[in-house]
């Protein structure tokens, strides 16, 4: 039986999806983020480029910035920083825990050559890759079928609901990945139609992915009663249902 795709008109008369499914891979109590199993950060942006361009659409243009964190070998570390700024030129952060550059697209290549050049030692106090690439951005999942953003699935379509308190809307989608120097990772935060295009939805992403979507981290967000606010009850992967 195919599901019924529900809408309401706000007080508005804007009109506003009852529901969709999410799939946050993965929140901060789970580790924070897929890992993408390999240590050479070029051939881990070339994994998620390939998922976006067959499953993504970014909205507007990406943010990247070189990171650099503290806590490592201070001979790297000064490397990588001299390396930063003769190419990038200033930080446009400097932090207690981390130094932070702006990066270009043109700039892209000469940052994951960067990466790639570090050795094993490039990692800090704590193990975790000393520098890395990090890639963000606001974005749509596209239907297969038509190439395009599924219809209403989209942060207006659901009155902007506020997730959490970290910008994070119903409807709207985010890409998050850091290309770091000894491992490199993806944050996902994904709106799925919530009726009869669910699985393929779903399967299609799985498709082109890099990694394994978790069967855990499922969603489905209805409309309270009073309609105005919804509710998120957890469900199995459509993958798996």
């Amino acid at each position: 039986m195919l599901r019924v795709r529900r809408r309401h008109r706000d007080n508005g008369g804007v009109v506003v999806n009852r529901e969709v499914v999410t799939y946050d891979g993965l929140p901060a109590s789970a580790g924070g983020a897929h890992s993408l199993r390999t240590k050479n950060p070029r051939k881990a942006y070339e994994s998620v480029q390939s998922f976006l361009d067959a499953a993504v659409l970014p909205l507007g243009a990406p943010e990247m910035s070189f990171r650099l964190w503290a806590g490592g070998p201070p001979d790297i570390a000064d490397r990588f920083k001299a390396c930063a700024t003769a190419q990038l030129g200033g930080p446009h952060s400097v932090q207690r825990t981390s130094t932070e550059w702006r990066v270009r697209s043109e700039n892209i290549d000469a940052a994951l050559d960067a990466l790639r050049s570090a050795d094993s030692g490039a990692v800090t106090a704590h193990g975790h890759p000393l520098a890395a690439l990090i890639w963000s951005a606001q974005a749509a999942l596209t239907d297969p079928v038509t190439g395009r953003p599924y219809t209403g699935i989209d942060a207006d379509a659901f009155g902007r609901f506020a997730v959490d308190g970290y910008g994070r809307l119903l409807g709207a989608s985010g890409v998050r990945a850091a290309f770091g120097t000894t491992a490199s990772s993806l944050s996902l935060w994904l709106g799925f139609p919530a009726d009869d295009r669910l699985h393929d939805a779903a399967a299609h992403v799985q498709k082109h992915l890099p990694v394994r979507l978790s069967a855990k981290h499922w969603r489905r967000w209805s409309v309270t009663n009073d309609g105005h606010s919804y509710r998120a009850t957890k469900i199995t992967s459509p993958l798996v249902s």
